[in-house]
């Protein structure tokens, strides 16, 4: 508390009673988020230049948004603002960043929402949240990608015809992968289908759009091996961070949870008694499943040592002030950055990039020691038999038994 409380270079020279009040409560926020004192002072000593700036310029407290920020970094070239830090470092204009979404919190600054989309699009969506029961994550991509179409095309879908359809796609999406742009193709023949039932315009449209080709089951699985799973957890440190993370890593190896599955755990899913844990994942199904004995050891040493003393029912926690959960529309990247972050720690090179080459190393691990495909597919909550199916190209064992000579071959 004493390195908080030292005098900030810049704080004297505001003479705004309001920005002041918001300083000291920022500073309050500070501590209690579990910030280090040196960290804090650079946001301190940053935000008080900030605020000497505002009063020199004129510009009013509660008008301040990312163009004000944007402004206030060109000036720091030329700064003569009496008093204040001249600490030049990118870090700087950060700073004042995560004020202003404190200011943002307090409801003191408005935040920026973005637009709202036309009726046409909001009775899409509304549909497909009540009728389809789809998930807020994905409305929020098809909301994207619905609005870009209207805005592009209008509102009256009766004008559309299948060779606009197509050019706004190649268009508009030119850039986008394989995988994105069939997302974007789902999400716009499902409006096209919820426009054609409601009569508003031609059926058959979305038929128009021809998806990228994606031969089934084309490749081999991709895991890792035994001895690189071994590696990628002892590489893990000491630190509460690499506690946090092995706990995290061994979710991903044993149970082949989805990235996001991991970041959403909470303490009500977890129960050390039946030794199961509780995942929620795509569209709302929920399962228990099985806790094995290495990962229940790695969660109770990450809650024991690892994890920040802080009020949240989320289980894992940012691993640096502010410690907050995992959570918002891009959850699963924290887990992401992990995986990666660990993959590269043991200089491993995986086959496929992200957390999803855990999954994949997890069925194949259960494939290798003789579980069935249909309890692989209750661990890794697929929907239909035949996606697992997919890991039974790995068994060389079994397949070597039903691989037939070639025509013409005397076998060996």
């Amino acid at each position: 508390m004493q390195a908080y409380s030292r005098p900030i270079l810049g704080l004297s020279a505001i003479q705004s009673a309001t920005f002041v009040e918001l300083f000291q409560d920022y500073r309050k926020e500070l501590v209690q988020a579990g910030y280090n004192p040196y960290v804090a002072r650079l946001h301190l000593r940053s935000v008080a230049h900030f605020g000497v700036w505002l009063e020199l310029e004129g510009v009013a407290l509660e008008s301040i948004d990312e163009q004000t920020v944007a402004t206030f970094d060109r000036h720091r070239s030329s700064c003569r603002c009496p008093g204040t830090s001249r600490d030049c470092g990118r870090h700087v204009v950060s700073c004042i960043r995560v004020f202003l979404n404190h200011l943002r919190e307090r409801r003191f600054v408005k935040t920026n929402a973005p637009p709202e989309p036309s009726r046409l699009v909001r009775e899409f969506l509304g549909w497909m949240s009540t009728q389809r029961g789809v998930v807020d994550t994905t409305l929020t991509s098809y909301r994207r990608y619905v609005t870009q179409l209207v805005d592009s095309l209008g509102d009256d879908p009766q004008t559309y015809t299948a060779h606009d359809l197509r050019d706004f796609v190649a268009k508009r999406y030119q850039h986008y992968g394989r995988n994105s742009i069939r997302m974007v193709l789902a999400a716009v023949r499902m409006f096209l289908r919820y426009l054609a039932v409601e009569g508003r315009c031609r059926p058959g449209l979305e038929q128009a759009l021809m998806s990228p080709a994606n031969w089934s089951q084309h490749s081999l699985p991709r895991g890792l091996t035994s001895q690189q799973v071994q590696s990628i957890l002892a590489a893990c440190p000491s630190t509460p961070r690499g506690i946090r993370d092995r706990a995290i890593l061994l979710l991903l190896i044993r149970l082949g949870l989805r990235a996001g599955d991991v970041a959403a755990l909470c303490f009500s899913d977890l129960s050390f008694e039946t030794a199961t844990i509780r995942v929620s994942g795509k569209g709302g199904r929920e399962v228990r499943l099985p806790l094995p004995q290495d990962v229940g050891d790695a969660l109770l040493a990450y809650l024991d040592t690892g994890r920040p003393r802080v009020q949240s029912d989320h289980i894992f926690l940012r691993s640096m002030a502010p410690f907050k959960p995992f959570t918002g529309a891009q959850a699963g990247h924290a887990v992401t950055h992990v995986a990666r972050t660990a993959l590269k720690r043991a200089g491993v090179q995986p086959p496929i990039g992200g957390a999803h080459v855990f999954r994949h190393t997890a069925a194949c691990q259960m494939l290798r020691q003789d579980v069935g495909l249909e309890d692989i597919a209750a661990v890794l909550r697929h929907r239909s038999i035949e996606t697992t199916a997919l890991y039974a190209k790995v068994d060389l064992r079994l397949l070597e038994q039903v691989a037939q000579p070639w025509p013409e071959v005397v076998p060996c």
